[in-house]
């Protein structure tokens, strides 16, 4: 069998034992349960949960697979796709250097497209699927670096905003396809407001905040479930006032800010919104066994009661966290 037939094959099986799966359920499909939950509306205990890593496949059929596998072996509720395209990394030592970066080609993010559109075919009816879209300055972040960032922000701000400028324009380009392809919204995540750009003076209401919310209002206009994500790998925050505008019907913050925890009710009463976290990426989920997770979802089912979708902080770990453990805290979720 030629290696294209047998990734075919092993994709609808999984997609097959899936819907067989959901069908024996009182809950037609994960898409149906996500529905309701927006809506305000519960069926019995289960609490929708959400868990999603970097895999080993970047592109291609290769992405799709694991994807489509973490699905089917977790039975998440929402399937996020990652965004996996940088651009190549540079050493900026003059302003003059930032000339090199010109506006993307149209088509620049098309095989990430092209694994979108798969997944949709096989999953879409089920399940909601959300892309996600770094924003423009995640992607000038990983380019350059942190401190080349703070260095020329202050040295070359302009030089900064036109570079800023090419990945709006590009990454607005990659969502309405995005959405042309019918998925459910996105996941956006934000970086730029810890702690560590204070140095810079109006960092974030100038080099942030406008490119930001232009992608983030694209990626929320005719679509109905997009998640915001207050990303905190890089760094602590003291204060999420500042992410309050921000559109998305979900929000998935830290676990501490200011130096405290900063709990799913926390986050709930900041925001008013639906709320995804309340575990650590590299706590009990990555470290501990089945029986720990269970418990751990239980014990924070019983102290957020608001709206909550279970998931962590950020992006577990690929390779160090249990399978089981995911798997734990899904059906932990699910009341099961």
């Amino acid at each position: 069998m030629k290696r294209k037939n047998l990734y075919i094959v092993i994709i609808c099986l999984m997609t097959l034992c899936c819907q067989q799966v959901m069908a024996q359920s009182s809950v037609l499909t994960k898409r149906e349960v996500m529905q309701d939950f927006l809506n305000g509306k519960r069926h019995g205990k289960y609490v929708p949960a959400m868990f999603f890593s970097h895999y080993p496949g970047k592109t291609g059929r290769d992405a799709v697979y694991y994807h489509i596998r973490h699905l089917n072996r977790t039975g998440v509720d929402l399937l996020k796709i990652q965004f996996e395209q940088q651009q190549p990394k540079m050493r900026i030592q003059s302003a003059e250097d930032f000339n090199k970066i010109q506006p993307l080609p149209r088509d620049f993010y098309n095989p990430t497209i092209e694994v979108i559109k798969e997944v949709v075919d096989i999953v879409g009816e089920e399940t909601m699927v959300l892309p996600t879209v770094y924003s423009p300055f995640q992607v000038l972040r990983m380019q350059i670096g942190i401190p080349s960032v703070i260095r020329w922000a202050k040295e070359a701000p302009d030089q900064v905003l036109r570079v800023l400028r090419i990945y709006t324009d590009g990454l607005l380009n990659y969502v309405r396809d995005c959405k042309a392809l019918g998925i459910d919204g996105f996941f956006t995540p934000t970086q730029g407001g810890e702690t560590i750009y204070r140095e810079v003076p109006d960092f974030f209401e100038r080099f942030i905040r406008p490119f930001d919310l232009e992608v983030m209002k694209e990626c929320n206009e005719g679509t109905h479930c997009n998640i915001l994500h207050i990303c905190d790998w890089e760094g602590p925050y003291d204060d999420l006032t500042p992410f309050l505008s921000y559109p998305g019907q979900i929000v998935n913050p830290p676990n501490v800010v200011n130096g405290k925890p900063f709990t799913p009710t926390d986050a709930e009463k900041l925001f008013k919104r639906v709320i995804l976290g309340g575990l650590e990426r590299k706590g009990v989920i990555n470290k501990g066994k089945p029986e720990e997770v269970t418990e751990a979802v239980k014990k924070l089912l019983r102290e957020n009661k608001g709206r909550l979708i279970v998931g962590a902080e950020c992006t577990v770990d690929y390779n160090s966290t249990p399978i089981e453990n995911i798997r734990a805290a899904v059906h932990a979720a699910h009341g099961k």
